[in-house]
This record gives structure tokens, sequence and C-alpha cells, in this order.
């Protein structure tokens, strides 16, 4: 199969090789009709065009290399597996059609070794539900211009950008008047103040809130009789739930986009907003300002 060349592009499109080479290589000083530019990033993602890394590397001193950090456990429950899998995907898609290369890299949970993957000069990084006790010896190895984009976690500093899903719109909406027969099942995070957020947003006693890092730990939420309604983050965990029969009241915030694998008499609630899209735009939005770290905007939620 023939290679997609910027002039097949620039054909189509009906403009110039220039033009086309502005657009895809991102150079912010030439005036571009909106219009176009989504024309010709459209046309690179329909006729699948690869860009030349190598030559692009040398043209502007970039590696157009982005990495995508996790961490692995022998313990990761399918449902963060699946969650994790979900977004990655819908992140590569995006900074394929960009003209990027994306780096996953997984991280030892007793030992998150970067030597590799700092040889490798990433323009931009994503850090995916990280380890707070880690957090800083991670970000270290990033220098001060390389955009470092939280997911699913949260940090107290504003130079590191959050992307979270908004838990405390979520959680009013399903919180009823009467709490006193309610209980919170959600999944356990490897980041505490993600955690500590969530909790914070609900008026229930420690008793009434479990967190479920694997299947069995829903037994000791499912003997407590006196809850008769019970609201789920995660529709995996929920889905679980579901079967049990143990509420006569279901409600799943669903965080995996599945909403489909829960029965007809389950109260779904879902996040409208696309996290992969919302951070693909922050690191364009990063990678071209320099000031960033000087922000009050440091957590970007999903609604």
């Amino acid at each position: 199969m023939k290679k997609t060349t910027m002039k097949d592009i620039a054909i189509r499109a009906n403009v110039s090789v220039a033009t086309v080479s502005y657009v895809l290589n991102r150079v912010d000083n030439q005036t571009i009709p909106e219009k176009t530019r989504r024309q010709i990033m459209q046309l690179a993602e329909e006729l699948r065009y690869i860009p030349n890394l190598a030559a692009r590397s040398l043209a502007n001193q970039k590696t157009g290399l982005v990495g995508v950090l996790v961490y692995k456990s022998e313990q990761m429950p399918y449902w963060k597996l699946h969650a994790q899998f979900a977004f990655i995907h819908a992140l590569e898609q995006r900074l394929t059609a960009a003209g990027y290369h994306t780096l996953l890299y997984s991280l030892d949970e007793a030992n998150p070794s970067l030597d590799i993957i700092v040889e490798r000069k990433l323009e931009a990084v994503f850090l995916i539900d990280v380890l707070d006790a880690s957090f800083y010896s991670i970000s270290r190895h990033f220098v001060e211009g390389i955009p470092l984009i939280l997911i699913d976690s949260m940090i107290e500093d504003k130079l590191f950008k959050q992307v979270v899903f908004n838990y405390r719109s979520a959680l009013e909406e399903a919180l009823p008047e009467d709490l006193s027969q309610v209980c919170l099942i959600m999944e356990s995070f490897n980041n505490s103040l993600l955690t500590r957020y969530i909790r914070s947003n609900v008026p229930l006693a420690d008793d009434a809130v479990f967190e479920i890092r694997e299947l069995q730990d829903l037994n000791s939420a499912m003997d407590h009789h006196r809850f008769k309604q019970a609201i789920v983050i995660n529709e995996f965990i929920g889905s679980h739930v579901e079967k049990t029969g143990g509420f006569e009241h279901l409600t799943v915030i669903c965080t995996c986009n599945s909403p489909q694998m829960l029965g007809e008499s389950v109260e779904k609630l879902l996040f409208q907003g696309d996290k992969a899209e919302v951070a693909f735009e922050l690191m364009l939005k990063l990678l071209h300002d320099s000031d960033y770290s000087e922000q009050d905007n440091n957590c970007y939620f999903i609604d």
C-alpha cells in the first residue's frame, strides 16, 4: 500500500504542501483558518498519514514522543485495566492523528525506575493514577517545559495539571435527602488525594463507605443489611452489586463508559465529557504556553 504523503493531503484539501506541513507540524506563526486546520487534520487521520518522525526531529529538535506512564500491579483488578486501556486507546488515536508517537511505559509499583524512558526525550508526559509517595520522585526526571499531566490523580501543586471526573457533581445528583440507609461503594485508587476528594463530597459515616480493591471486598458491604440503597462508582463493580440483589435501589456512576452492562432497573449516571479529548487539548495548550505554571486552574474536571 502506497504511503500517504503531505502532497496527497494537500491535493485533497486544495491547499499547498507548505500549508499542510505547517498544520501537521503545529507551526503557530502562520495565519491559517481554523476550518482549514481541522480539514487537514481530519484528512490526515482518514488517509492514515504517518509523519516522518526522524525528519521532523531534525527540523525542530523535537522527538515527537509523548509518554503515557501507568502503574503495574499483580493485583490490579480488571475494571481498572479496562478503564486505563480505554483512555490510553482514545488518547493514542488523537496523538497519532496530530503527528505524535506514543510511548507506553509501565511503572513498577515497588520501584518505579524511569532511566529508560527519560533517555527518549519526551515532549509531554501523562501519568495515570499515580501513587502519592512516588509522584515527586517521578516528576523530578522531567525538566521544566515538559508538561506532566496527571490523569485520575490529584496533587496540591499548581505546577502540575490534573484531569479527573467531577465526582462532586455526580454524587450531588446521586445522593438522596435521607442518607440513613445509603452506602457508597467505590473502587480503590492509588492516589489518596483523589480518594479524599471523593469521600469529602459524601456526607456518610466511615462505616457506610466501602473501597473495593478486589471483588471479595464487596462482602463487607453486602453484610450490612441496614443499607437499602447503594451508590456505586464504576459500572463493573456496579454489575456485581446488581447481581447480588442486595439493595432496593442501586445508582451507578459510570467511569468506564460501559453503562450497557447494567440492567434497566439500575439508575445510571454518565459523565458527558471526553477525558482523552480534554487531556489531549490540555497538552497542546501547555506545549504552546511557556507560562502555564502561573495559571490558577490546575485541575480540569470532566462533567
